[in-house]
């Protein structure tokens, strides 16, 4: 569980290892401004999804690119669907959104991976059980079956997507210590 203003010191941190210039804000509007590009809403593990969907739509008429940051588990499958939807709600009126997830590294000592996905289906994807992941060999069900249902407990889409963020680290994830 990160806290909103942890994943703020990362998002200033990643910006600046970009040479990116962040302007940090406080109060009502979006919590980072990116100079020449748009803004970032910084949210932690816990936040009011309803308010958050506000927030982005409101930005989105306002600024021409939109980004959202927080933890993997700030996502469930549901809001990634919904979030999706805003997105394609977004296009049509020529605002970019994108997500920033943010992932603890396994050594922790306040190191994250930041992995930015320019498409929510991106998220969805990596997300989402597939066959292959579950173990489950359509050539021999019978052998198989039990070890899919075993794996199907134990699935979690969070966890994979912090898996993911985790493992790409060395291509397009950056590594980030505050």
């Amino acid at each position: 569980m990160l806290k909103e203003e942890t994943v703020r010191q990362v998002m200033i941190k990643y910006f600046k290892s970009q040479n990116i210039e962040v302007i940090p804000q406080r109060g009502a509007g979006p919590d980072l401004h990116i100079k020449g590009k748009g803004v970032v809403e910084v949210k932690g593990s816990k936040y009011a999804f309803d308010r958050l969907l506000r927030q982005l739509a409101d930005y989105a008429t306002k600024y021409n690119e939109v980004a959202l940051a927080l933890p993997y588990d700030g996502l469930t499958l549901e809001r990634i669907e919904q979030l999706h939807t805003l997105f394609f709600l977004t296009q049509r009126i020529d605002s970019e959104l994108t997500i920033y997830v943010i992932a603890p590294t396994p050594e922790g000592n306040n190191s994250f991976y930041v992995q930015h996905f320019k498409r929510w289906d991106e998220v969805e994807v990596k997300m989402s059980a597939t066959m292959r992941i579950w173990g489950l060999d359509l050539k021999q069900p019978a052998s198989t079956i039990k070890n899919a249902v075993e794996n199907l407990i134990k699935y979690s889409p969070i966890e994979m997507l912090k898996d993911y963020v985790c493992m790409n680290a060395d291509n397009t994830t950056l590594k980030v210590q505050i």
